[in-house]
Order: structure tokens, then C-alpha cells, then sequence
């Protein structure tokens, strides 16, 4: 499903390599690199960013029917992201399911990066599973741009499961290295 020539592992969670983030106690973090700037691009929509990680992540992820789906925004009006279109460009190659409208936050929270909750139960009681016929009986990739804590994407693999996917690899560009 997801190979470990491309991915690494860290515990449940898939990822390409480390995020350090551009500031840390409200310094510039002298560790923060291109791989950061990156995937920071690619929140803020950057096409070229997009077609990078699509050419790096690609062939790491089986497209055997697989569906994709993402981890919603914190904020529950922002419906299209770079993630989201990642996920799409996945879809768009190969024989995969585009289950990115599956997940949709009907709640905004606040964003955990500036000192939001990262509690699980603030994504279960805030994120819906809006089609699970799409994901049922089916292994789910789940998308994100970056895990810090791992509670959105441990809430959203929940919410997967209880609507019937038989099996969810978690995915993320970055795992968070302080």
C-alpha cells in the first residue's frame, strides 16, 4: 500500500522526511530548510510545490482502487487546499478513489500550530465522514501536510473506520522534528 523505499515509518504515521517549523518560542529556527519552505508552499496552493510532492510521493502509493482522502482544514469554510489538490493529483494517476470530499470539518477550530486544542476529541466532535459508501470495505490513504501531535489524523482514522473503511494508512509530507 504505501512503499518504505519512498516513505519512512514512525510508529503508524507514513512520511517523507522531517518538518521543522519556521519558528519555534517566536525565533527563526535555525533548522528550518527547503523541505520545510516546501511543504509551507504547498499549504499556501503553490502549483509547483504540488507537482514536486506529486513526483516524489507517487509511486510510493499503490493505486489499486485505494481511496484518498485528507484531513479537513482547521477552519470549516476553506474547502480547497493544497493537500487537497495533492490527494487529486494522486487520483488523477492511476486507478485511485477520490474520497477528498469524504472528511469535512463542520466546525472551525483553532489551529493547534498557534495553540490550538490537540486533543483527539476536539477533531472527532468537529470532522464528519460525509460519504461512506465511497470508503466502505475499501483501504483508505489518508492525506496530510504535516503531524505534529497526530490527533487529527488519529481522530479522522476513527472516523473512517467507524463509517467502514477496512483499513486506513495514515500519509503525511512532514513529521514534525523539535
Amino acid at each position: 500500500m504505501v512503499s518504505n523505499q519512498i516513505f519512512k515509518k514512525y510508529t503508524d504515521v507514513y512520511y517523507v522526511d522531517y518538518y521543522h517549523p519556521y519558528r519555534i518560542h517566536g525565533e527563526k529556527n535555525p533548522n528550518f530548510n527547503n523541505f520545510s519552505g516546501s511543504i509551507l508552499n504547498l499549504k499556501e496552493n503553490r502549483d509547483q510545490d504540488i507537482q514536486d510532492f506529486f513526483l516524489l510521493m507517487n509511486h510510493g502509493l499503490s493505486s489499486d482502487n485505494v481511496v484518498i482522502c485528507v484531513v479537513p482544514s482547521s477552519d470549516s469554510n476553506k474547502v480547497d487546499s493544497g493537500i487537497k489538490k495533492l490527494a487529486q493529483k494522486f487520483v488523477s494517476f492511476g486507478r485511485r478513489i477520490d474520497g477528498t470530499a469524504c472528511l469535512q470539518r463542520h466546525t472551525s477550530v483553532p489551529k493547534a500550530s498557534r495553540g490550538g486544542s490537540r486533543d483527539v476529541e476536539t477533531h472527532l466532535s468537529s470532522i464528519e465522514v460525509t460519504n461512506n459508501v465511497i470508503i466502505r470495505n475499501r483501504e483508505v490513504i489518508l492525506l496530510d501536510d504535516v503531524c505534529t501531535s497526530g490527533s487529527s489524523l488519529t481522530a479522522c482514522e476513527t472516523l473512517l473506520k467507524r463509517a467502514g473503511a477496512s483499513n486506513v494508512y495514515k500519509v503525511v509530507l512532514g513529521l514534525t522534528f523539535r
